[in-house]
């Protein structure tokens, strides 16, 4: 019995250690990324907006909030991807991205990924035929990660539903798109809100493929 507390006790301290303070943690493009736009094909412009809603004391984990309260400070929640907690599940210090990196540019590349590997053409501003590609929007509503603490181990989630609007067939009323990606570890270190955040995005980019109608693609 002894045993056990002692290593509940431990998991808690790898919890609790620098969880007041503020994590800056960046995501990245994964393999899956590394997709080009297909050769023919529907051609898109992609508009995404971050949608999400914030909230003071939030009944559960994974509706997103900050430390300080600072939830209509655009400049912070714009880059908030988590909420650290407790042992107790007592909400603590947030997980942001890096300066000059936002929730819509992250999931933004995730939603693209989704389109091209459904065999969209995504293109850019001053891309040829961008004036005349179709225009999707994309209202990120989540994109959050959270932790739940057992006993043994903690468990990492994060969620994300984005909802996909265009003249494109399918999506005339809003396509409603959600994934779910979850990690379990003996505790949440920097480097497992990177992971399970980026395993997020990633997650995204596979039921947005999923999802979208899916169009032909030249070889």
């Amino acid at each position: 019995m002894k045993m056990k507390l002692v290593m509940a006790l431990t998991a808690l301290v790898m919890v609790t250690g620098c969880a007041t303070s503020r994590s800056v943690v960046s995501v990245g493009a994964q393999g899956s990324y590394n997709n080009a736009n297909p050769a023919e094909g529907v051609a898109v412009k992609i508009e995404t907006v971050d949608a999400r809603t914030f909230e003071m004391k939030p009944p559960t984990p994974d509706i997103p909030s900050l430390k300080d309260g600072a939830i209509t400070n655009q400049a912070t929640t714009s880059r908030a991807i988590g909420r650290k907690r407790n042992g107790y599940g007592r909400a603590l210090g947030d997980i942001l991205l890096p300066e000059g990196q936002t929730v819509a540019q992250v999931a933004g590349d995730a939603i693209e990924h989704g389109f091209r590997q459904s065999g969209y053409r995504v293109l850019k501003t001053g891309d040829a035929g961008y004036e005349q590609a179709i225009s999707v929007s994309a209202k990120i509503k989540q994109y959050w990660a959270w932790v739940d603490i057992g006993f043994w181990a903690l468990t990492l989630h994060s969620r994300a539903e984005v909802v996909l609007t265009s003249s494109l067939a399918g999506l005339e009323s809003g396509l409603v798109v959600q994934s779910e990606a979850q990690k379990q570890s003996g505790a949440a270190f920097e480097t497992d809100w990177q992971d399970i955040a980026t395993k997020g995005l990633t997650e995204l980019t596979s039921e947005i493929a999923k999802k979208l109608p899916r169009q032909t693609v030249a070889h």
